[in-house]
């Protein structure tokens, strides 16, 4: 078996307004995936990255239900993000109604060993 690091932070929890939410420390990790629970009625999550600790850049997050990838999401659902290379990592909220709660795991493993492992 692979020796491989993880870690778990809440974003926000039950947001009912417009958040940057916590930033996740990329130091170490490949993959981070995001969950999104809640009522996503009027909600647009952006993924965003960066390298300087400065400037966001928005990332591609693959839905891990239909395999598309985009820079936001409006679903609840998980959402996998290669943040190999990135400082930080971020799901910012664009809210106008509903409720929406982000919890992030990030993984040591490349998204490639996690789409192909059995």
């Amino acid at each position: 078996m692979i020796p491989y690091e993880t870690k778990q932070v809440a974003l926000y929890s039950a947001a009912g307004a417009d958040t940057n939410g916590v930033t996740v420390d990329c130091e170490g990790l490949s993959s981070v995936c995001v969950q999104l629970t809640g009522t996503l009625t009027s909600v647009i999550v952006y993924f965003e990255g960066n390298v300087d600790e400065t400037n966001w850049i928005g990332v591609l997050g693959w839905n891990r239900n239909t395999g598309v990838k985009a820079l936001s999401a409006t679903a609840v659902g998980l959402y996998v993000v290669n943040v190999t290379g990135l400082s930080q990592f971020r799901a910012r909220l664009d809210w106008t109604s509903g409720s929406v709660t982000a919890t992030a795991k990030g993984s040591s493993l490349p998204i490639g060993t996690l789409v192909t492992a059995s």
